[in-house]
């Protein structure tokens, strides 16, 4: 659920090297990681963070306003793919953390809508999601995460695959 340190860090340093104005974060939780990218964001760099909480929202909003690089970030409520429709801009850094099984929708809604800067850098979490894409039923210790199992090998796939996408 919540960006751990190490992925926080990993993600801050990708932020770092790519010197992203606009971020989208697709599915904020505590906003640590939207906090650890926000820090590696230049001065004009901006973070939008989609979440469906709206009381994640407002606790995020109080616990960073006294954060240096607090005031670079904006939070957008509603399901991740309405907020989609709604959001402007050319983003040049997009980190997708959220309902598994809506992962190829958002790519596909940011392309169709034109959203994606040219050179833009998509990093999506979960992509191993605990080793469920890779393994066959008969190893489920956890069923009930087979269905978001099988989506993240769908959307693996379906990056592999797709001429405008790589891995």
């Amino acid at each position: 659920m919540s960006t751990d340190p190490t992925e926080a860090q990993f993600v801050k340093m990708l932020t770092f090297m790519k010197q992203p104005k606009q971020v989208l974060e697709i599915g904020m939780f505590t906003g640590y990681g939207a906090m650890a990218i926000a820090e590696a964001l230049p001065a004009d760099g901006k973070i939008t963070s989609l979440d469906i909480d709206p009381y994640l929202k407002t606790w995020v909003e109080d616990v960073s306003k006294d954060f240096p690089e607090g005031a670079k970030h904006e939070i957008v409520v509603g399901p991740a793919l309405d907020s989609l429709q709604t959001i402007e801009g050319k983003y040049d850094l997009v980190f997708i953390d959220a309902n598994k099984a809506e992962y190829k929708a958002y790519v596909e809604t940011l392309m169709e809508r034109d959203l994606l800067a040219k050179d833009v850098m998509i990093i999506a979490d979960n992509t191993l999601y605990v080793g469920y894409p890779m393994l066959s039923e008969t190893y489920d210790t956890q069923p009930a995460r087979r269905g978001f199992g099988d989506a993240v090998r769908e959307f693996n796939a379906w990056v592999r695959d797709h001429p405008k996408l790589e891995q």
